[in-house]
């Protein structure tokens, strides 16, 4: 053992130097007494629960501890409590203990861990999976999709005391029209929208709702309509389809403006929808359309025509259960002919020599003409603003020059940024002969060409207007004056 004033080797376990009389003791004891005393201080701490000191302390160590190398540094240029009772813990080994457990107490539950913990709970409780919104909201669909898909499965039912309208109602080829269009006939002709007719028998129909159902095996295998089976609301925007004055198989807009109506005539309307989309004699039967959904929501029945026409249709899902009833049970003819005693015009059904108070000869009215010019300039309008030629095209003879011309014309502007706004449509003049009329009117729109550019164009139009068998007006030809 070397001493450390005189540099002389002295023999091991001597406490004195040999030569100097230095002791040989002396740093080994100055850090005895300095391990004891902080031995002295961890035990009282203990002793007395000084939670606070406690605490500080493992806060200090943790940021020591934090960064590895400072870690390391420290220890360098301390000299750490936990190394020297490493070195000799037969000394103290009652503290030993006590001294290792406020070193991993801190370690066990660290703040940092703790904090994370508590940031990820919160987020789980902020958007939990069992809070998202459950409710679904209906399927939206373009307008002019609805109105093309629906049309595709609407008719017009003709008998020979008239004409109504009707919808496909089950893919077993079953339609739903109106019972006051066809009271006191079992055979009817169902027309498509392309024009083509197939005959129809009806299968079931009421004496107290104005309902029934037409059976056509040309439709068997077509999906119908879809149908809403709860309430709607006032307010919803509608587009009633049907046939109505003369116009075969056309679209209407509007609202419901009504709910709760009641009338009481040759049938029962009960809790019945009012509207404000146009429909006339004719409509009767064509299904009212929610114009978001695309489904039918009622039956268009009646009309009252006096100042703003209102009309009124027969909720579908009040109706539902007895038009499916009669899908799967179908009334025999003899039980449909003789349901419908009751009504005048047709209480000679079963007479031979009956003749039916109804003028079958089909003539031009004036007042229809008018309608019809009215109706055919606001499809022909929708058609220029969704340019598509869908919507004009069954107000037009099938292949002539005018339907071709206009067919034409639309396809030219498509994708061309034009817009058309009519401001004005007079009728001048009406002639009426044996087998067409002629419509005489004054029309301007605001015109905005491909360009960008805004005019005002005026027309002098005469349309030359022809009619089926049935009463249905067709434009045949337009000539413009500018």
């Amino acid at each position: 053992m070397t001493c450390n004033k005189c540099g002389t080797e002295n023999e091991e376990g001597a406490k004195f130097c040999k030569n100097c009389g230095h002791s040989l003791m002396q740093r080994r004891s100055k850090k005895q007494k300095k391990r004891n005393f902080i031995y002295a201080i961890v035990l009282v701490l203990t002793l007395l629960g000084v939670g606070i000191g406690s605490a500080q302390l493992m806060d200090d160590e943790k940021e020591q501890a934090e960064p590895p190398k400072e870690e390391q540094q420290v220890e360098k240029e301390t000299e750490p409590v936990e190394p020297e009772v490493k070195e000799e813990p037969e000394e103290e080994p009652e503290i030993e203990p006590g001294k290792v457990e406020k070193i991993e107490e801190p370690e066990e539950t660290v703040p940092a861990e703790d904090e994370t913990a508590g940031t990820v709970t919160k987020v789980e409780n902020v958007v939990p999976p069992s809070e998202q919104p459950e409710k679904v909201e209906p399927k939206k669909k373009e307008k002019t999709a609805i109105i093309k898909e629906a049309q595709q499965k609407v008719y017009t039912v003709l008998t020979e005391g008239g004409q109504g309208s009707g919808f496909l109602f089950s893919d077993t080829g079953m339609v739903v029209t109106n019972a006051h269009a066809v009271a006191g006939f079992t055979d009817v002709v169902v027309r498509n929208i392309n024009g083509q007719d197939h005959p129809g028998t009806v299968v079931g129909i009421s004496d107290e709702s104005d309902i029934a159902l037409i059976h056509v095996e040309a439709f068997e295998g077509i999906t119908p309509l879809e149908v809403e089976m709860e309430a709607t609301d006032v307010g919803t925007e509608v587009i009633a389809l049907g046939s109505p004055a003369g116009m075969e198989n056309t679209a209407s807009m509007g609202y419901l403006t009504g709910i709760d109506r009641d009338f009481y005539q040759e049938f029962t309307y009960e809790n019945i929808y009012q509207i404000d989309a146009k429909i006339a004699p004719g409509s009767s039967g064509g299904p009212l359309v929610d114009a978001t959904t695309g489904k039918v929501i009622g039956i268009n029945s009646l009309v009252i025509e006096e100042g703003d026409s209102i009309g009124f249709s027969i909720p579908i899902y009040s109706m539902y259960d007895q038009l499916s009833q009669w899908v799967t049970n179908p009334m025999s003819a003899e039980e449909v002919a003789a349901l419908f005693k009751v009504y005048d015009d047709f209480s000679g059904y079963e007479d031979e020599d009956y003749e039916y108070d109804i003028d079958l000869e089909m003539k031009f009215n004036e007042t229809n003409l008018s309608e019809f010019i009215g109706d055919f300039r606001y499809y022909y309008e929708t058609s220029l603003k969704e340019e598509d030629f869908f919507y004009v095209q069954n107000l037009l003879v099938y292949q002539s020059d005018i339907y071709n011309g206009i067919s034409e014309y639309i396809t030219d502007i498509a994708g061309k940024g034009m817009e058309f706004n009519f401001t004005k449509l007079e009728i001048s003049g009406i002639e009426i002969f044996e087998d067409h009329a002629i419509v005489h009117t004054e029309e301007a729109f605001d015109l905005k060409d491909a360009a960008g550019e805004w005019s005002v164009q005026e027309r002098s139009k005469t349309y030359t207007i022809v009619m089926d068998e049935y009463g249905f007006y067709y434009v045949s030809d337009i000539i413009n004056k500018e």
